[in-house]
Parts: structure tokens; sequence; C-alpha cells
């Protein structure tokens, strides 16, 4: 399920959005503007030299993962929900952009809303859609319109077969994913935040909600998951230690397992096409490091051994 995407429209009436800076950045990108976070990745992979700029700029640990590039992007602000500031359309729009992308759910009560920004911009404005099913035929969708070279349909095929491989994983453990520095909040069934674990056949325990919420340790071990997963190495070290988090209810010790999270997360933040590489793992969690790293290095442009490996703590 995919959350819910509302275009930042704050003063739109009067011309502009709320601004996350006062005037132009300075211009160090490309020529197509990302709505989001996920749709940056989007056009980092497929043809990054076109990107004008990071919704969000990544964090330190993130951008020394990536190439030089991705350092010398401006932070643009966003155009959507969904974190980061809001742009500031006005300042945007002197950059004179091409194009700009969305890649998320089309929800087409906000179509208006985008028509209105699409004038102030002077782009054009295309939505892709976001479902973890469609990633090749988005990845095609953007290498048509970014004008990519033919290898960038390379990936749109790997995605394919990734995807189909993942349909067909063996199930995992039921899992419960804690995140945050406390664990404490996490996916329920159905949510975004865990649906490429569970799209891999493995259960989750977290019932009662089909989004991202908060809940308490007592209900954590009432579900009694026969494994906790993190992306956040903080919460790892501490649950690595903590007999509460560690023990099920018939005495056996649950498994911890910590994702990579660097430069992006592989099952979580943001929606985008960083979330194959957890589906390439889950496909093939024994076998297959060095197709999975090749899929890194075609994604973020990163050396293959560089790539972090999921972690089980013992």
């Amino acid at each position: 399920m995919l959350t819910r995407r509302i275009l930042m429209a704050t003063g739109l009436a009067g011309g502009v959005a709320a601004a996350a800076c006062s005037g132009p950045p300075a211009r160090r990108g490309g020529d197509v503007v990302a709505a989001g976070q996920p749709a940056a990745l989007l056009i980092w992979a497929v043809a990054r030299e076109r990107l004008a700029g990071w919704p969000w700029k990544p964090d330190a640990a993130a951008l020394a993962a990536l190439p030089p590039l991705a350092g010398a992007l401006p932070e643009l602000g966003t155009l959507t929900s969904g974190g980061g500031d809001p742009a500031n359309v006005r300042a945007l729009a002197a950059l004179k952009p091409r194009l700009v992308i969305d890649y998320g759910d089309v929800e087409l009560e906000y179509q208006a809303l985008a028509d209105r920004l699409r004038g102030q911009l002077g782009a054009d404005w295309r939505f892709l859609d976001g479902s973890l099913d469609r990633m090749p035929d988005a990845l095609r969708q953007a290498a048509e319109l970014l004008e990519a070279p033919p290898e960038a349909e390379t990936l749109a095929d790997a995605a394919a077969s990734v995807l189909e491989r993942w349909r067909q994983a063996p199930p995992g453990p039921s899992f419960y994913y804690a995140r945050g520095e406390d664990g404490l909040e996490t996916g329920f069934h159905g949510a975004l935040a865990t649906e490429v674990l569970e799209g891999a056949g493995w259960p989750n325990v977290a019932v009662g909600s089909t989004d991202i919420g908060r809940v308490s340790l007592e209900q954590v071990n009432a579900w009694d998951p026969e494994a906790i997963i993190t992306i956040n190495p903080a919460f790892a070290r501490v649950a690595a230690q903590d007999p509460v988090w560690r023990t099920r209810r018939n005495g056996q010790r649950r498994d911890l397992l910590l994702l990579p999270n660097t430069p992006f997360g592989w099952v979580d933040r943001p929606p985008s096409v960083n979330r194959l590489l957890g589906c390439a793992w889950l496909a093939e969690p024994k076998a297959g490091w060095i197709r999975l790293s090749m899929l890194a290095h075609r994604i973020y442009g990163r050396a293959p051994r560089e790539v972090a490996r999921p972690r089980w703590i013992a």
C-alpha cells in the first residue's frame, strides 16, 4: 500500500509555496526537478546528470557512499508531502527546469494542483506510478522522459527479474519491524514500510493498522515475533543486549536482523528504487551477492565492494 501524497500547495493562490530558501539556489545540477525524494532517487538511478537537486540533501554518511555529484547538488525543497522543507516555487522557476517528475501514488484529486504548479514552474509535470510491482515500468518511462542512453533500459530489465524472483522467495520468519532509536515505531501489516518484507512472504506480526505508528514493548512481546528487523544501528546495539527484546515467550532467543540503511534503506525510506536491493536480497538471502552488488552499483554509482550486507546479530 502506498502512502498518500499531498502536493505542498501552501500559498499557491499567491503564487509561491512556503520557502525552503529565500532565493534561487546556485545551479550545479541538471534540468529536471524531483517533486520528492522518491523521484530524486529514480532520476539518480536512470540519468543522474539530469537531476537539478535534492528535495532534501542526504546526510553525510549517505553522501560519502555516493559519487561526488551527489554532494555537489543543491537542496531544492519538496513539492509533495513526505519529508523535508517545502520548496520555494519561484526559486525553482528561476532555474528554468525542463521537467518535473513525481514518483509515488497517483491521486487524481491532486492533478489540478499539479497543473497549477506546472504553470508556475513553466515545465511539464509527469507522475510515475510508484507501486513496487510497477517499478520496471517506472524505470522505462523515466529513461524515455530523461532521454537516457540505451543501457538505462537494462536497469528496468534487472528490476523485472528481481521482482519475479522476490515474489517466489522462500517465506521468512514472523517479524516485528523496529523503527527509530527505541524501536517502538513500526510499520503495521500492509504498510508501505514493510511491503518489501511482506511481499517476500515474511509475516508481519504488527496488526491493528495499515500505516506507521507507535507501540509498546509489551505489545511487541504479546505479538511474539520470531525476529526483530531494523535499519537503525543504534537500536540494534541496544536490543542485542536486552533480554526483553531478545527473549520469546517460550524462552527461545529471538533473532535480530540489521538491514543496510546507507546511502538509503533497503526496505523503507524513501520508497523508491532503493527498495529493489531489499527485494534482491530477500529473493536470494544466501546467494547472488555479486548480482546484488552490481545492482547497487547501477542504482547508486558506487563500487560493488562498498555495498553493505544485512547482518543477523547474535
